[in-house]
């Protein structure tokens, strides 16, 4: 269903608008990064001389939120053999994003060995966490869930983790189950976009139109394109088609919001005709949707 891509890191568990929600989340991503007085450029990372150097530059495109330029510069560190310790977490972190999730597997078990045991409940939580992402990229959802597990074994209170339990549990149909993490989640953080649109999709499923509309309506003065997306689908799925146009054309054109809620009735068509609601939620979220005519 909807994760950090964010999968990835955006943490890719947007549903259905996967590649739409990190679009969004990246253009916000704007801040200039300054080194001795000059801008660093994203696709050439500065050089550094040193270890400490490079980690100190990798920490500011990090914090500034230039992560493609400082997993660039984690990547250059671990060529060179820099890395260890609890370096190698950050460097699988932040090489989640951009690595396939075998590798990003990979990464993390490799950060775990690094810390030789001497890790902290942040620790285990970032390594479970991380995992739980790919593993669920990959569709391995027990093993994700044994991750999110993990995660929430360290913090019962970490949002990622309970969004994520709450995005396995919605693919194995297990609604109730994923209503009580998503709401605990929303509880603790309320203008999550992720878990907005996870909870959604988990009252859709259970039937509950009303209370899916007005959960994703509250974010309707600042709407992201996922959750008008998610808005849409829920007013198809309620036979108000009328509402899902309107809905998609305050930002979208009107040929791709003729394609989408064509889409989306296809969808609706096959539930009403016993496909299982969690198959073709699970193969909307596969879904790409086209967001503008392409020249």
């Amino acid at each position: 269903m909807s994760l950090i891509k964010n999968t990835q890191n955006s943490f890719r568990f947007g549903a259905l608008t996967a590649t739409a929600l990190l679009l969004v989340m990246l253009a916000g991503c704007s801040s200039q990064v300054i080194k001795d007085g000059e801008p660093v450029i994203e696709n050439a990372p500065y050089e550094a001389e040193s270890a400490e150097e490079a980690l100190k530059l990798a920490h500011l495109l990090r914090d500034n939120g230039r992560y493609k330029a400082a997993y660039e510069v984690y990547e250059n560190m671990d060529e060179k053999g820099q890395l260890e310790g609890a370096f190698v977490l950050e460097y699988a972190s932040i090489s989640a994003s951009f690595l396939p999730p075998l590798e990003a597997i990979a990464l993390f078990k490799r950060a775990e060995l690094a810390l030789d045991g001497n890790i902290t409940s942040e620790q285990t939580q970032a390594i479970c966490v991380g995992m739980g992402r790919a593993h669920l990229a990959l569709s391995q959802f027990e093993q994700a869930s044994s991750n999110f597990q993990c995660a929430l074994q360290a913090n019962p209170n970490s949002v990622v983790a309970l969004n994520g339990m709450g995005v396995v549990l919605n693919k194995q149909g297990n609604f109730p189950e994923a209503l009580k993490h998503l709401q605990k989640a929303i509880d603790l953080s309320p203008s999550s976009k992720l878990v907005v649109n996870n909870l959604s999709l988990t009252w859709l499923a259970l039937g509950k139109h009303q209370k899916a509309i007005s959960l994703l309506r509250t974010k309707h003065n600042n709407m992201a394109i996922s959750t008008r997306l998610n808005l849409a689908l829920v007013y198809v799925f309620n036979h108000r088609e009328d509402m899902a146009r309107k809905v998609l054309l305050e930002a979208l054109p009107q040929q791709n919001t003729e394609q989408i809620l064509d889409q989306y009735s296809s969808s609706l068509h096959r539930v009403e005709n016993g496909v299982a609601i969690e198959t073709e939620l699970f193969a909307l979220s596969n879904t790409p949707i086209q967001l503008k005519d392409l020249d």
